[in-house]
């Protein structure tokens, strides 16, 4: 008789540890299929996912190998790519409407600005990912159900940004890669119930764009510039009359 009791509470452990395994999986496997399914819709770019491991009973997690492509009419090479991006989780609010996030690194991501002065992929970029949040707020009370699942982010920091500088300013290319500085943000959407992860994702992605931009375009002037005037001061009007026509 415990032989029987034995064996069959270890064919229920058994039963219990390759039901957790599925869940594991399927979570993970949902995880990369919701971003690599919303992500395109907001940028309008190609975006893919490496691997999601989350763990729902520790209420940690990760995201791995995230990478942006270029707007339409740039290269084939990439906008932004994200090593990866550690989540911590109150597991208390997993089952609810509202989850809290305590807290989302992101580490050594990187951007590459092409283009020129007038026009480049991160400009481009920002320009789409703005247009899914003025659509999606006309949009919302509609097509939302009110039982969507929100999120509270207590802290976000984005840290040991690069941009990659390879484009074009007053005619003269430039090739460039440079630090960009930390980005911390503080409670996301703790002002009503939460908002959503789409709405996450443009308050966190709008001004990591915005300062690579600051900083390219920046770069590219004073670096545009500075090879003109080894070439002489003919060669700086005539850019500076392409540039403003």
């Amino acid at each position: 008789m415990k032989k029987i009791i034995f064996i069959l509470s270890a064919v229920v452990l058994m039963a219990v540890a390759g039901a957790f395994g599925y869940l594991y999986i399927s979570l993970n496997t949902l995880v990369k299929k919701a971003v690599e399914t919303v992500g395109p819709k907001i940028t309008r770019t190609d975006v893919t996912l490496s691997s999601a491991l989350l763990f729902p009973l520790s209420g940690s997690g990760s995201l791995n190998g995230l990478v942006i492509g270029n707007p339409e009419g740039f290269g084939k090479s990439y906008a932004l790519k994200v090593g990866s991006i550690s989540l911590s989780v109150d597991k208390n609010t997993l089952l609810s409407d509202t989850i809290v996030i305590n807290e989302i690194l992101i580490k050594n991501a990187s951007l590459t600005l092409e283009g020129t002065l007038r026009g480049n992929n991160l400009g481009k970029l920002m320009q789409n990912i703005k247009s899914y949040d003025s659509g999606s707020k006309s949009t919302t009370s509609k097509e939302k159900p009110s039982s969507s699942r929100k999120f509270i982010v207590r802290r976000v920091i984005v840290a040991g940004t690069q941009l990659n500088v390879a484009a074009s300013a007053l005619g003269q290319s430039v090739s460039q890669t440079l630090p960009l500085g930390d980005i911390h943000l503080e409670n996301l959407g703790s002002d009503g119930s939460g908002i959503s992860a789409a709405d996450i994702s443009q308050q966190i992605l709008l001004p990591l764009i915005n300062d690579a931009i600051k900083q390219g375009i920046n770069i590219l002037a004073k670096q545009g510039i500075k090879q003109l005037e080894q070439q002489g001061a003919g060669q700086i009007q005539n850019a500076l009359k392409g540039l403003f026509k």
